[in-house]
């Protein structure tokens, strides 16, 4: 079954990354009769992962379509957005999610308006598998983001912080289908692309991220601590090196499991201790982007939500709660149970309780404590919550 498809025939640009998922949204859009424009942006100088076969691949499906292809420079755009900001976070002692920010603004924000603006096209697809409920009678950008039919490939998490606007612009015709069948028909077809391996890595960074690190900063010693004692257990070639939570590659041997607990940044230290260090229920989080909009007015706090920390983490059921009632732009996020390494510079992800609707998210800033909400605590502000389904 293809997801949400427009009608009558439209003209439709579809972002092609040179992989299976993309050709096949190509052919199903083709297929069901629309006027279709192939599209590629070109986002790094020299080799990479998603550019070295990008462009010849998409080239040579829209080629078999017999259909238009075009290619857009976003090299500047990707290295501010994405780069900039992927290499300011390690800095500034963060663990960043650049795929995020990269379908903010380059994949959704930059490629939209181009296609819109430079090849007069109606609609936007991409080949992520996700869901999208357009409702033009409830306004121009009114959409609804929900979960993929295909769990383990489900991308809803890395559209957060994707515009609504530039959402309300996209098809995703892989929705309702599961990888296998995508396959199925790229192999049917003879697709160029049927055979192609998914790359899960950062596409700028080729030679592993300590090396990438070491050129964007060199190496800077510093000294590894025990959390709780202070003792120096070793040293380091740069805090930018460490993740919050990271227990591989740390190079000391502590006598126990040991993790990274905290990095300083400033004073260029790591801080390692036991797994108990790294449980917590409450953190803040900033700049959320909003696709469900009645999350914009402070009277639809607090709520419940499924709240996701990281891409590959189970969801968790929370409280989200206006840290200040004046201030929108700061969350305050209490889970039902603890979790480990809330990691800043991460992006947390709110869903409808049933697990099914992506309303947004922010970055995760800070913990606020370690302690597990007793029963009582959780009863009292559940029992305050608003009807979230009552107009705000």
């Amino acid at each position: 079954m293809v997801n949400f498809m427009p009608s009558p025939k439209k003209r439709i640009a579809v972002a092609m990354s040179g992989g299976v998922d993309s050709s096949v949204a190509a052919c199903l859009i083709a297929k069901a009769g629309h006027e279709v424009v192939g599209l590629t942006a070109w986002t790094l100088n020299g080799p990479g992962k998603c550019c070295n076969d990008a462009l010849v691949n998409a080239g040579r499906v829209c080629e078999m379509l017999g259909v238009e292809y075009d290619t857009v420079d976003l090299r500047a755009e990707f290295s501010h957005f994405v780069m900039d900001y992927y290499n300011n976070s390690y800095q500034a002692g963060l663990t960043p999610n650049p795929c995020v920010e990269c379908n903010r603004y380059v994949k959704w924000e930059q490629l939209v308006r181009y296609a819109v603006e430079q090849l007069g096209v109606d609609y936007v697809a991409t080949g992520h598998y996700a869901i999208l409920e357009h409702d033009a009678k409830a306004g121009e950008n009114a959409v609804k983001v929900l979960r993929s039919v295909d769990e383990h490939k489900d991308q809803t998490y890395m559209m957060t912080r994707v515009y609504a606007k530039d959402l309300a612009k996209t098809l995703f015709p892989l929705g309702e289908m599961v990888k296998p069948q995508v396959v199925a028909i790229a192999r049917e077809l003879d697709l160029p692309t049927a055979y192609s391996k998914e790359s899960q890595d950062i596409c700028f960074v080729l030679d592993g991220q300590h090396n990438y690190m070491d050129k964007v900063f060199g190496k800077q010693k510093g000294r590894i601590l025990d959390i709780d004692t202070g003792k120096v257990l070793g040293e380091h070639d740069g805090y930018y090196r460490f993740t919050l939570g990271q227990r591989k590659g740390i190079g000391v041997a502590a006598g126990r499991p040991v993790y990274v607990v905290k990095i300083d940044p400033k004073e260029n230290l790591v801080y390692l201790g036991d797994a108990h260090h790294l449980e917590s229920t409450t953190f803040t989080v900033l700049a959320p982007n909003w696709l469900e909009p009645r999350f914009e007015s402070p009277a639809a706090y607090p709520f419940e939500s499924m709240v996701k920390i990281r891409y590959n983490s189970p969801p968790v059921l929370g409280l989200v709660e206006l840290l200040n009632p004046q201030d929108p732009a700061v969350l305050k996020v209490t889970l039902r149970q603890p979790q480990s390494a809330i990691t800043p510079g991460q992006i947390a992800a709110f869903y409808d309780t049933d697990f099914r609707q992506l309303y947004g998210g922010g970055y995760i800033e800070k913990h606020l404590t370690h302690r597990d909400m007793s029963e009582a605590d959780w009863a009292e502000k559940r029992d305050n919550l608003p009807n979230l389904y009552c107009e705000v």
